[in-house]
């Protein structure tokens, strides 16, 4: 597949806004807007996976319409739409729960797996099941996303169910947790089997997706055909996420806004490594970084792939006193991209880095993965530490005790160091030992005078 780059660098422009967003802290010359567009083919988009959760609890068993039990219908409807599938190679697999033990909150499997091509096994999966026991639906469902979530297309998961969860189980939790573990493209929908789509038994399933009354037969063969109807209109579409944003911080929030009768409008949030499925047209896009970054025009091309790049420079101060502390910049592959001394303002390219901050031969401390973000001003302040000079006629060398008198190292006279705070001793010939010195969280320099005794 051949890809067609285009990168458009421009300033960012936050003076046109139409609603309030934080202004950047630094000038906006360190901000940057990239844009790359490239091509998909649509017609190899993935097609999607689909698992049916089915009650086969014991109420089941209760007859619909005053004639057959639910079972029995259920059985007819998915045995048909189960060959159907089969004919058509598309994958789909039977999850079933409730169907085997009475009293067992463990009671789902895969009745039919996904994709299974022998016809005989479906058939005879679909003839097995019986109305038994319970009702565990978020155990089901979080096995369901389990067999789904490793598929990068288009993920489907139809709930058809005659009550409420039995089990204690929160399907809401679940979903959330797959959202949170960045399963993306994930859809669902909800059918009551015997009851209407307003029933308070499906109040508890309504935050996964659309949600379908199924009072009678006919309504339940309804629901399914509106479901598949709106599974299939997926294939045709774009599969999988067609924007993304590259940013210093990958999780970062991103919020898509249209532009209607003149006034900004929110259409969506997603987070920017996990990128967001959107119909061709005209957007703006806010990374929700500190300061806000804005593309103000973007242009989602049919059968192309955006890629917006937050880029830029930032600035970190490490915040001690006197430039007395060093600091190192590691990348990625923790070689130092830049040495400074703290207290002065550096300009960094954005990105992540591990922060090394150290006064020899005492003091060291590593802020890790430490986000630069385009136009913000960053700051570390070290707290825990003090500054002494031990003052001397001349330049020698500085044993060092601690608290417990345990020596920790050397240093020379007339210079000042640096030390967590505590209680030291410094030791530099019989005729000069401090003793009883407590290191304190100032930042000021504690000179300690050790004249020669005669």
């Amino acid at each position: 597949m051949k890809n067609l780059i285009l990168s458009l660098l421009v300033l960012s422009n936050f003076a046109n806004a139409q609603d309030p967003v934080p202004a950047p802290t630094v000038a906006t010359k360190s901000i940057y807007q990239s844009i790359e567009y490239s091509n998909i083919d649509l017609e190899k988009a993935l097609p999607p996976k689909v698992i049916i959760l089915l009650d086969s609890s014991g109420s089941m068993g209760q007859l619909m319409d005053k004639q057959k039990s639910k079972m029995f219908y259920a059985k007819k409807l998915f045995g048909s739409y189960l060959a159907d599938q089969w004919r058509e190679k598309a994958d789909v697999g039977l999850l079933v729960y409730g169907g085997r033990r009475k009293k067992d909150c463990e009671d789902f499997f895969m009745a039919v797996p996904v994709g299974e091509r022998s016809l005989p096994k479906i058939d005879n999966a679909v003839k097995a099941l019986s109305p038994t026991g319970m009702t565990p639906i978020a155990k089901s469902l979080e096995l369901a996303i389990d067999q789904l979530k490793g598929y990068a297309g288009p993920k489907r998961i139809m709930i058809f169910t005659d009550g409420e969860e039995t089990c204690g189980g929160d399907s809401c939790k679940i979903l959330e947790k797959a959202i949170q573990s960045k399963v993306v493209d994930l859809e669902m929908f909800v059918t009551g089997i015997g009851m209407k789509g307003d029933s308070k038994d499906l109040d508890k399933l309504r935050c996964l997706g659309k949600v379908f009354g199924a009072p009678n037969p006919q309504s339940m063969q309804n629901a399914l055909n509106n479901i598949n109807n709106e599974i299939k209109k997926s294939a045709f579409k774009q599969s999988g996420p067609n924007l993304f944003v590259q940013s210093p911080d990958p999780k970062v929030e991103v919020r898509v806004y249209k532009t209607v009768n003149g006034e900004r409008a929110f259409v969506k949030t997603f987070i920017a490594n996990a990128g967001v499925s959107l119909e061709p047209g005209e957007y703006s896009v806010d990374v929700m970084l500190d300061p806000v970054f804005r593309f103000s025009k973007v242009v989602i091309p049919p059968k192309r792939k955006v890629t917006l790049k937050v880029t830029g420079t930032g600035i970190l101060t490490v915040k001690f006193f006197d430039g007395l502390l060093e600091v190192e910049l590691l990348n990625k592959d923790k070689k130092v991209v830049q040495h400074f001394l703290s207290d002065e303002p550096h300009t960094i390219p954005s990105g992540e880095y591990d922060v090394r901050i150290f006064g020899e031969p005492f003091y060291e401390y590593v802020e890790k993965k430490f986000k630069i973000i385009p136009g913000g001003n960053h700051e570390i302040k070290i707290e825990g530490v003090g500054v002494v000079q031990v003052d001397y006629p001349s330049t020698v060398g500085i044993h060092v005790y601690n608290g417990s008198d345990a020596h920790i190292g050397n240093y020379v006279s007339n210079f000042p160091f640096v030390l967590k705070t505590g209680g030291y001793r410094f030791y530099i010939n019989d005729q000069c030992n401090i003793e009883g010195i407590s290191v304190r969280n100032d930042h000021f320099l504690q000179r300690l005078p050790c004249p020669l005794k005669k």
